[in-house]
C-alpha cells in the first residue's frame, strides 16, 4: 500500500477547510444529523456513541445541547483520537476511546456515523455494521451520513476535484463522466491510515449498493 495518511489535521479537512463552499457543506452536515435529535428534551441524560468521529466535534456539539448525556466518542486512528481528546477537552460527559470491546451490547439510544462507510473496504464496512447493531438499544436510532457521487452532485463535486488535484482518481474526466451516469469506477485504491485500510477519495462509492447491504442488518 502507498504512504500512511493519518498525518492530517481533520478540522482543516472539515469545518477548518480553506474553501468557504466546502467548510460550509461541512458545517450544514454537523447540523442536519443534529436534527435527529430535535425532539430531545434539554435533559436528556441518554447514551450516544458516534462511530468514526474524527476530532470529536459532533460529540462536542451534542455535550453542549445536551450537557447530561453520556457521549462515547469512538475513533479507531491514534492521530485522529489524540485530536479528538484535544478538542474535547473540558466537556466531562464524552469519552474517547479507541477500541469498543469493553462496551456493553444494547446500550446506545442514538449512535452517529457520519463520512466513515465511503472510506472503508466491505470487510470493515460490514463488520462496523455488525458492531453498530449489537450495541445500539432496542427501538434505538442509527444515524448514518454518506455522500452521493453519483449523477449531478458527481458532476458538480468532479468539476471542483478537477481544479484542485487534476489527474488523481477522483479527478479524472473519464472517472467523473462514469459516476455521473451513474456507473461509477469500480476501482478504488487504498491507502493506510494509522495502519488501517482506508479508502481515501469518494469517487466510486455508490450508496444505492450501500443502501442495500445496511437493509441485510
Amino acid at each position: 500500500m502507498p504512504r500512511d495518511y493519518a498525518y492530517v489535521d481533520y478540522a482543516k479537512l472539515t469545518t477548518q477547510e480553506r474553501n468557504p463552499v466546502k467548510r460550509n457543506l461541512q458545517k450544514l452536515r454537523l447540523a442536519h444529523s443534529l436534527h435527529a435529535l430535535r425532539e430531545l428534551p434539554v435533559d436528556f441524560s441518554g447514551k450516544i456513541l458516534d462511530f468514526g468521529a474524527g476530532n470529536g466535534e459532533l460529540c462536542k456539539q451534542i455535550s453542549s445541547r445536551f450537557p447530561q448525556s453520556q457521549l462515547v466518542c469512538y475513533e479507531p486512528a491514534p492521530m485522529l483520537r489524540k485530536q479528538a481528546l484535544q478538542n474535547t477537552q473540558g466537556f466531562h460527559n464524552i469519552k474517547v476511546v479507541g477500541n469498543l470491546q469493553t462496551i456493553e451490547n444494547d446500550i446506545f439510544d442514538f449512535i452517529f456515523c457520519l463520512e466513515v462507510f465511503e472510506h472503508l473496504p466491505d470487510g470493515p464496512l460490514e463488520q462496523s455494521l455488525t458492531v453498530q447493531k449489537k450495541l445500539l438499544k432496542t427501538g434505538g436510532r442509527l444515524i448514518l451520513g454518506v455522500p452521493n457521487e453519483l449523477f449531478l452532485p458527481a458532476l458538480l463535486k468532479g468539476s471542483f476535484r478537477l481544479t484542485r488535484r487534476y489527474g488523481e482518481v477522483d479527478a479524472r474526466p473519464l472517472n467523473i463522466l462514469k459516476a455521473i451516469f451513474g456507473r461509477p469506477p469500480r476501482n478504488r485504491p487504498q491507502v493506510l491510515f494509522d495502519d488501517l485500510p482506508h479508502i481515501i477519495r469518494h469517487i466510486g462509492f455508490d450508496y444505492r449498493k450501500f443502501r442495500k447491504t445496511v437493509e441485510q442488518y
